[in-house]
């Protein structure tokens, strides 16, 4: 299985690579800083079953980046990542198709339970319900 993350900051990277092994022993982590970059990767990984796509990627506004992935890989699951936790951020995103809003500012455990929910096929919301 393949997890793509997009965000432009390297810390980022290496605490999800590493929460994602937490969760999936077996996934195969890529990281791309730009979205042009991020779409480019997801295009050669054939096993690609989740985006993490944050929202403040440089050139890119609001939900850009993840309505492109949304609708380039639509049998993909896309879920934000981002450091706004905004309630209306996050049902847009919601509402939008996303498989999950994850604030940067969540802890390791939690990260990796809101990974582990959208791997399972669920929502993840940091507002304790999924889209109204």
């Amino acid at each position: 299985m393949d997890v793509l993350l997009v965000d432009d900051h390297p810390i980022i990277h290496e605490t999800l690579r590493a929460i994602v092994r937490s969760v999936c022993s077996d996934a195969e982590f890529h990281g791309q800083f730009d979205l042009a970059g991020g779409l480019s990767q997801a295009h050669r990984l054939p096993g690609l079953e989740l985006v993490l796509v944050d929202l403040g990627l440089p050139g890119c506004s609001g939900m850009e980046a993840f309505f492109k992935f949304r609708d380039s890989f639509p049998q993909t699951r896309v879920a934000v990542i981002s450091a706004t936790e905004d309630p209306d951020r996050v049902l847009a995103a919601l509402n939008a198709g996303a498989a999950g809003y994850l604030p940067k500012t969540l802890l390791p455990k939690a990260m990796a339970g809101a990974i582990r929910v959208i791997l399972d096929g669920e929502v993840y919301s940091p507002l304790g319900a999924g889209p109204g």
